[in-house]
């Protein structure tokens, strides 16, 4: 089994999509004159969200920061990450994940990441030439990709147009991604040679 730290890290080295799920990509069952209004009607409160992001970045103000632009390889859709659906309201954010905002799942298998199970999923609306089919309606989690959090770990993946800046001077910006790829497979080799346990 690929472990989920191999397939993101991995993600920013491809030169290619990987292949789609075993049966295809399945279709979307809501049709599309009831799709995209809906997808036009969740806008506003996108951009709420992504206001409200804004502001409390100039209040607490992340240690890191985003420069460059998007080279538009797309790699950064080859894997997304939505936590499994539970109960109602679960399984309605994952209803409109697929139906909705196009998202497919990749495989069946549950993963773990940042103590939650995930699911990974790819986008039907990425072209060939790695850039977005509805740029302008893209959902919120692809708005706020890369991800720089106020706190913890920035994630970028390598070769993309973006790169990590420090606020304080005299930080590598490369460090920062080394750092986080070395928690990803240190908790990779924890989870392939567990720790004995203590008998006693």
């Amino acid at each position: 089994m690929i472990e989920l730290e191999d397939l993101i890290l991995g993600a920013g080295e491809q030169e290619s999509p990987p292949p789609p799920p075993v049966g295809g990509i399945p279709r979307q069952y809501l049709p599309g004159w009831l799709r995209w209004p809906l997808r036009c009607a969740m806008l506003p409160f996108i951009w709420l969200d992504r206001g409200a992001h804004w502001v409390a970045r100039k209040i607490l103000r992340p240690p890191y920061i985003t420069e460059g632009t998007c080279k538009r390889r797309g790699n950064c859709c080859y894997y997304i990450l939505l936590a499994k659906p539970r109960g109602f309201l679960g399984t309605l954010v994952h209803w409109w994940n697929q139906e909705v905002n196009g998202f497919y799942p990749r495989s069946k298998e549950l993963y773990e990441h940042e103590g939650m199970q995930v699911m990974i999923m790819g986008c039907r609306y990425l072209q060939q030439d790695g850039s977005c089919k509805h740029y302008h309606l893209r959902p919120s989690i692809c708005r706020g990709w890369p991800a720089v959090e106020r706190f913890g770990y920035p994630r970028i993946l390598k070769g993309c147009g973006f790169h990590i800046k420090s606020r304080k001077q005299g930080h590598d910006p490369l460090r920062v991604i080394q750092d986080y790829e070395h928690v990803c497979q240190k908790a990779t080799d924890t989870r392939k040679n567990p720790p004995p346990k203590n008998k006693f």
